[in-house]
């Protein structure tokens, strides 16, 4: 019995001094962020300077066509219907390609392209290639 209250004596001190140690005075770093440098030359990354145009053979034997304009304009066509696609910068290096009206996205990797749907969050082409 008495040592069974030294162990809770022992206890009680224990993590009385354990919390006493996690409210230490000791104040906090504020931490700031890094400062970045601007971008002095405007440079913007273009994702469709790397597109491939053409025509997409891809899995299951669906086909995408991908058509640039002069003007720079891509045009996409997927079952009969061509759709304006706009070109959106990506920290990978990927192409990335959307038309937020139908919600298609286009993604264009070395080894692969890509068609889904965003607003449906389907894959609607994989495996996509040139030939």
């Amino acid at each position: 019995m008495i040592a069974r209250n030294y162990l809770h004596i022992a206890s009680a001190l224990t993590l009385t001094a354990l919390l006493a140690a996690c409210g230490s005075s000791v104040p906090l770093v504020d931490t700031k962020p890094e400062p970045t440098l601007p971008n002095l030359l405007k440079l913007e990354p273009t994702p469709a300077a790397n597109l491939l145009t053409g025509n997409f053979f891809c899995e299951l034997g669906n086909k995408v066509s991908l058509a640039s304009g002069t003007d720079g304009a891509v045009s996409l066509s997927w079952k009969g219907r061509s759709y304006p696609m706009t070109a959106v910068s990506t920290t990978t290096g990927a192409v990335r390609l959307e038309d937020k009206a139908s919600g298609l996205v286009w993604i264009q990797i070395p080894a692969k392209s890509m068609l889904l749907n965003s607003k449906l969050g389907q894959q609607l082409a994989n495996e996509c290639k040139l030939r």
